[in-house]
């Protein structure tokens, strides 16, 4: 059963994640369609989610959530400012949009809007001036997502990832708050 609502978007709610949670984000974790693109070809067990959960899930300078509907759960999302290291987060405002939904539920909108109200908490209740997303070049739906966020690519890293055998691009992509369009309520 997932935790108490966090963040309530048009047909999805964002809720922090919880160790009854594990056995979803195992079976996610593990479907070929959500670490192939994620790049994090390690298989997960019992023992790895777990420490997933308490050193990455649980951490307290970053913010992550569990998108559901209803009571099921969808995907992972994620704003993480220890990217940039303590001090250089709080003089930049900066984080990065990570998320992955189960393949079930690909293609059915969840994602963008999830993504979209966590990149308005980011903004409006954070106080965040700048958010970026690294892609693989290979991964259309999550450039098309970021893009209807309204994030530009900015840059890429030629050949910095390795997928299905072959390097690819990163793409990466920022959204900086005064170019943000925030939803009227």
């Amino acid at each position: 059963m997932p935790g108490p609502v966090f963040l309530r978007g048009d047909a999805v709610t964002l809720r922090p994640p919880e160790r009854d949670d594990l056995a979803f984000v195992k079976r996610a974790m593990n479907d070929p369609r959500v670490w192939r693109p994620a790049l994090d070809v390690t298989p997960t067990n019992d023992e790895q989610v777990t420490e997933f959960f308490e050193t990455v899930l649980s951490n307290e300078s970053d913010v992550h959530v569990l998108a559901c509907d209803g009571d099921d759960p969808l995907g992972i999302l994620s704003l993480t400012t220890s990217k940039y290291g303590p001090s250089e987060t709080s003089r930049a405002r900066s984080a990065e949009l990570a998320y992955w939904f189960a393949p079930a539920h690909h293609g059915e909108g969840y994602a963008g809007d999830a993504a979209r109200e966590l990149v308005r908490y980011a903004f409006e209740d954070r106080n965040l001036r700048r958010l970026e997303a690294d892609v693989g070049a290979f991964n259309d739906a999550s450039s098309g997502l970021l893009e209807s966020l309204g994030f530009e690519q900015e840059g890429t890293r030629r050949e910095a990832a390795w997928y299905r055998g072959d390097y690819h691009d990163m793409y990466v992509y920022g959204l900086l708050r005064s170019d943000w369009a925030a939803p009227t309520a």
